[in-house]
């Protein structure tokens, strides 16, 4: 013990006399009075402060680089063409090559159909015999029925590249999107929000006169209310296709889940008339842009062109 202690008393015999000189020759009037110069230190780190009101200081970085890419879009266009701009750019570089593989994985298990309806049955059959060997109840025959089908199912699903876990990557993808535009078009605007952190003290240059149409100050609200309108209608158009789309197949978890999206696409409307209608662009942009893309892709030669299945030719040849 004495050696362990006796080392780390060594090195600092040895250090703080060099330490001691050192600051001797960096400040030979170290012993003399403090120096009357005070005042100007306090200022020079008042000046070299952070300041509250700057982009870095504001925002996180990824909020903070949406708003320079924005900013940089914003050189060559007004400010209502840049956030419908950047929106259309962010869906169809981000979220739309998403959408397309999603209609070819459930292309790929429309195919796969008839091979997983098969092989229920044959599962179906061991474990009814297992069940009956082994003594089985009826919920523990279910039990198993639904782990093994739901195993397997997951197996050829993955063996044929369309794992069901893809399926969920578009709201994955899409909803972080979503989230981060409105928080930084929320900074631009200087709009206060209880509990989301600091905004700017004052809209960006330009917002308040680079819009278009009734709604030039994009700082403030519709008092028209048109846009929350067309953002709810939009919204509640995309719930109602998917809906009409997957009727036959709908399962009642599906329909309730259909039931409150169109509950938070109308509560859209009164959200977006007191937000700012810079905001309220984004949304609308975005809701229709999905309206576009899911009418599109219900066309055969848009399918085609992007190397969709047809499901109405799948389903009929399944028949």
């Amino acid at each position: 013990m004495w050696c362990i202690r006796s080392r780390p008393t060594a090195i600092r015999k040895q250090i703080v006399p060099i330490l001691q000189r050192s600051s001797t020759q960096l400040n030979p009037s170290s012993h003399s009075d403090p120096p009357t110069s005070w005042p100007l230190s306090s200022s020079l780190i008042a000046t070299t402060a952070i300041d509250p009101n700057s982009l870095d200081a504001s925002l996180p970085a990824v909020l903070a680089t949406n708003e320079s890419i924005l900013q940089a879009i914003h050189t060559s266009l007004p400010w209502w063409a840049t956030i419908v701009s950047s929106t259309i750019l962010l869906r169809s570089c981000l979220t739309l090559p998403i959408a397309i593989y999603q209609q070819k994985s459930i292309g790929t298990m429309i195919q796969l159909a008839p091979m997983v309806q098969s092989w229920g049955e044959t599962l179906k059959q061991e474990l009814g015999k297992r069940s009956k060997h082994q003594g089985w109840s009826y919920p523990e025959y279910q039990a198993q029925l639904q782990k093994q089908y739901r195993y397997k199912v997951n197996t050829i699903y993955a063996h044929y590249g369309c794992p069901r876990w893809k399926l969920l990557l578009l709201p994955y993808v899409q909803m972080p999107l979503f989230i981060c535009m409105s928080l930084t078009l929320r900074h631009m605007t200087a709009m206060p929000l209880p509990y989301w952190g600091q905004t700017a003290s004052e809209p960006v240059a330009g917002l308040s006169e680079e819009g278009l149409a009734w709604f030039t100050d994009l700082t403030l609200t519709d008092p028209t209310l048109t846009l929350p309108v067309l953002i709810g209608v939009g919204n509640l158009l995309n719930v109602e296709m998917n809906a009409w789309y997957a009727r036959k197949t709908q399962t009642f978890k599906q329909k309730v889940m259909t039931n409150i999206m169109r509950a938070v696409s109308i509560a859209f409307v009164p959200i977006a008339a007191h937000t700012p209608m810079s905001i309220g662009l984004y949304w609308f942009s975005s809701a229709w842009y999905s309206v576009i893309q899911n009418v599109s892709f219900r066309v055969p030669a848009v399918r085609k062109a992007l190397g969709m299945p047809l499901f109405d030719k799948l389903k009929k040849e399944q028949e």
